[in-house]
This record gives C-alpha cells, structure tokens and sequence, in this order.
C-alpha cells in the first residue's frame, strides 16, 4: 500500500520541476523583451497617436488626418521616398557587389596572419565613429581633398569633380560605413560550407565558374539576402551620413523626419516616422517571400 502511494504523491512535484524548467527562459528572455516592447512598440504606437492628434498652438489636441492627406497627396513627399529607395538599393548593390568577393576571398586564405590582418582592415572601422568616418570622407571627397588631388595630379580631369553635397558622395560614404555589416551574414555562410560538394562538381566536370554558379552562390544565398537586408535597412533609415555627405541637397526620409521635429510639427513628422518604418517592413517581408519562391521553385525543378 505504501508502494502505491508515494510515487502518485511524487508526480505533482515532478510535473512540477518540468514545468518550471520549461519556463527557465522566462526570467532570461523578460529584460529584453520587456525593453523591446518599452523602446518600440510604445514608442510606434505614441507616434501613431501623434500622426492623428497633432497638438495645436492652443495646446488642444484634435483628432485629423491632415499630415497623412498632406504627405500622401504631394507629389514632391513621393519623390523624397523614390531617392530614399533608390539610394537604399545602389548602397545595398554596391556593398554586395564588393562584400561577397571579399568574404569569399577571406574564406579561402589559409594563414592564420593574413586571415586576421584582412578581419582588422574590414571590421576595425567599425570601432570608430559615424560622424568622425563622414567627416573623413568629406575631407577626402571635397575639391581641394586627396581624391581630386590625385585625379588632376595623373591628368584625368582638369576641374575638381563634385563628389561631396550630392548622392555620389552619400553612396560613397555609405559603402564604406556598411561593408562590414555586408561580408560578416555573407562570410558566415560560406564558412559553414564543406568542399566535398565543390569536389564533387568539379569531379563531374565542372568548371571553376559552373561549379560557383551552380553550387557555391545557391548554397550562399541565405547569407547574401540577409547582407542585403541589413544593409538596406541600414541605408533607409541612416541620417547622419547622408545629412553630412549630401549638405542638406539630397532629401531623403530622415531628413524630413529631423526638418518637421526640429520645426515642431510632430504630427508630420510622425507620418514620415511611420511611413519609413512601413517602408523598411514591407520590403523586409517581400525579399523573404521571394527567396522562399525561388527555394521552393529549385526544389521543383530538382
């Protein structure tokens, strides 16, 4: 009888323990969490608020959709979202254009020396500042800098070319700013990759080239849409390079945010604030969708 009864008192307490080890990560996860919902959500739902009560001279807030009619209704608010797309997509093609290479070339060095000296140039940048980079690059990139200075030196141009207050200066900054953040996803990737498929290919008669495009870059593409992805997300919502590099002559969406903030005219400012953000999502989730598209359409076609 007594047999019996212990291990039927025994299993609350078991049920128990493995209740609680399943909800071991609550405690863990709830800081950032708890952050999170405090810094975002909060803070998307005061501005959706704001984009409908703007609060007037009086201090009597009122419930209108002035600011949504306004930026949606001007044509020249849709231009400023086309530069700002369209700057987001050079700086992305360019940083994949020169990041996968790099990470590519960086997986292939055998030595450990060459390997960290190539990790110090890429990644060192990074410890510094954004405004000191910019700063650095208006002082290379203005006509009287090295970059002009060394183009007339050799004879290539007569004039200093303007490559500072224009977009050819913001790419230029923002490549550089945004590389590491492009060969790190695309790197990882590739060094999770074993030779034998490569091997194989080869062993079958494929070339250098056919065994890339048929098996390395597919294999890879999880890293180069993620590179993509914070790199365009980096680049639409970036303020301070573009503010620096373009001299207040390129408008993009940032700077609409910083002009209405800094004029008090929180409810517009409010509106860009959010149109950015639906922006930024809604490319997100579309890029995701395409690659689970193409995914699934190879496993067809395999």
């Amino acid at each position: 009888m007594t047999t019996a009864t212990v291990p039927l008192r025994a299993r609350p307490a078991r049920a128990a323990r493995r209740r609680a080890r399943r909800l071991a990560f609550l405690p863990l996860l709830a800081p950032a969490t708890g952050a999170f919902v405090l810094v975002f959500w909060v803070c998307m739902g005061v501005l959706v608020v704001m984009s409908v009560y703007p609060f007037l001279a009086a201090g009597t807030p009122r419930l209108t959709a002035e600011a949504w009619r306004r930026f949606l209704g001007d044509a020249y608010y849709w231009s400023v979202v086309g530069t700002t797309l369209r700057l987001a997509a050079v700086v992305t093609g360019a940083c994949l254009l020169l990041g996968y290479p790099a990470a590519y070339a960086i997986h292939t060095i055998r030595r450990p020396g060459w390997a960290l000296a190539c990790y110090v140039v890429l990644f060192a940048p990074i410890l510094v500042s954004v405004v000191v980079r910019t700063y650095g690059w208006l002082l290379l990139l203005s006509p009287t800098g090295a970059v002009n200075w060394v183009l007339r030196t050799l004879g290539l141009v007569r004039e200093p070319i303007p490559l500072i207050f224009n977009t050819t200066g913001i790419v230029i900054a923002m490549v550089h700013i945004l590389l590491p953040f492009a060969v790190f996803p695309i790197l990882s990737v590739i060094g999770q990759l074993g030779g034998e498929l490569k091997e194989a290919a080869m062993d079958l008669g494929a070339t250098r080239w056919q065994t890339f495009r048929r098996v390395t870059l597919p294999l890879t593409l999880p890293g180069v849409v993620a590179a993509a992805q914070i790199v365009f997300t980096l680049t639409i919502s970036a303020f301070v390079t573009p503010f620096l590099m373009g001299g207040g002559k390129v408008q993009i969406l940032s700077g609409l945010i910083y002009r209405d903030m800094e004029a008090v005219n929180l409810a517009f400012a409010s509106v860009v604030a959010l149109v950015l953000l639906g922006l930024a999502v809604a490319i997100l989730v579309a890029s995701n969708l395409l690659v689970r598209g193409t995914y699934r359409r190879a496993e067809v076609t395999v």
